[in-house]
């Protein structure tokens, strides 16, 4: 029958990507790490792994083992260190999915403090502005902003946050600052791709269908930003985004109060089976003192 350090060694491989690497972080030969792999497969008679000279691959099997079982190992990592049995940190790999600005802003800046106290926890950042699905994209933290929709999800408030329109001073020199929805749209727009379709209040505080002239459209948060301080036209940020940007002037508002959909808190959340484990709990306390001074 197989044992914890089979298991061990079975999720070293997969989250080194592989045999040697798997070998050199447990401190253990290659040879006794393949045996180690081979025979957990055999006792569970399926494949787990395939693998070949350069790299390592989850079978489906693999793929829900994994999940599973290092779910259940970090649980008890967790439980041994809580009575001093375990006097290590916290480790093992903790893979998180965020937009560019939130990682850049905010995570970067302080990324090296985090890990300099907890230096055994690896990280695996996914950094995008579309939508990822946490579980199916074997995510165990998403950083997300706006109104959630997924209920399948466990989540805590990160900060409260709202989204403005906003553009450059050069901009505005140059093309007028709008104050209606029609000189509004005259306006060129700099949006991610999702972005085209809003929803604003018009002068009689109804809301109303809006369609953004897009000069072009870009696929990253921080991109787009930048975009809209080189004078490319209006776009809509999270203010808590571009608090510098606002408060040094590179970019100024536009039509306040006008999104009837501002409010877009930013969320750490975690799949809903998912056990609560001592390296989420201290990258939510790590992201949680990210904010403090935003609220």
């Amino acid at each position: 029958m197989y044992n914890l350090s089979d298991l061990e060694t079975f999720i070293a491989v997969v989250e080194n990507k592989g045999v040697l690497a798997a070998a050199r972080e447990q401190r253990l030969s290659p040879a006794t790490v393949s045996h180690r792999l081979s025979k957990l497969e055999r006792e569970l008679s399926t494949v787990l792994v395939f693998r070949d000279s350069r790299r390592v691959r989850l079978s489906p099997a693999g793929e829900i083992f994994y999940t599973r079982v290092g779910a259940i190992m970090e649980a008890l990592h967790d439980a041994e260190h809580s009575i001093g049995a375990r006097s290590s940190s916290v480790s093992g790999l903790l893979r998180v999915t965020m937009p560019p600005w939130v990682f850049s802003k905010y995570v970067m800046p302080k990324l090296t403090q985090f890990e300099d106290t907890y230096p055994e926890l690896k990280l695996d950042f996914l950094i995008n502005d579309h939508f990822v699905n946490v579980v199916d994209d074997a995510q165990d933290v998403a950083i997300r902003v706006g109104q959630l929709n997924d209920s399948g999800l466990l989540s805590r408030k990160l900060v409260n946050n709202s989204r403005i329109l906003c553009a450059a001073p050069s901009y505005i020199e140059k093309n007028g600052m709008p104050t209606n929805l029609g000189e509004l749209a005259e306006h060129n727009w700099v949006c991610l791709p999702w972005q085209r379709q809003l929803k604003l209040f018009d002068e009689q505080g109804k809301i109303q269908n809006f369609n953004a002239k897009t000069r072009f459209t870009i696929s990253n948060s921080d991109n787009m930003t930048q975009a809209a301080i080189a004078g490319h036209g209006i776009t809509i940020k999270s203010k808590i985004a571009i608090n510098n940007e606002l408060d040094n002037e590179t970019l100024v508002e536009v039509m306040p109060n006008v999104m009837a959909q501002s409010d877009a808190p930013v969320w750490f959340l975690r799949p809903q089976n998912s056990l609560t484990t001592r390296k989420t709990d201290v990258f939510y306390d790590f992201m949680k003192s990210l904010f403090i001074n935003c609220s």
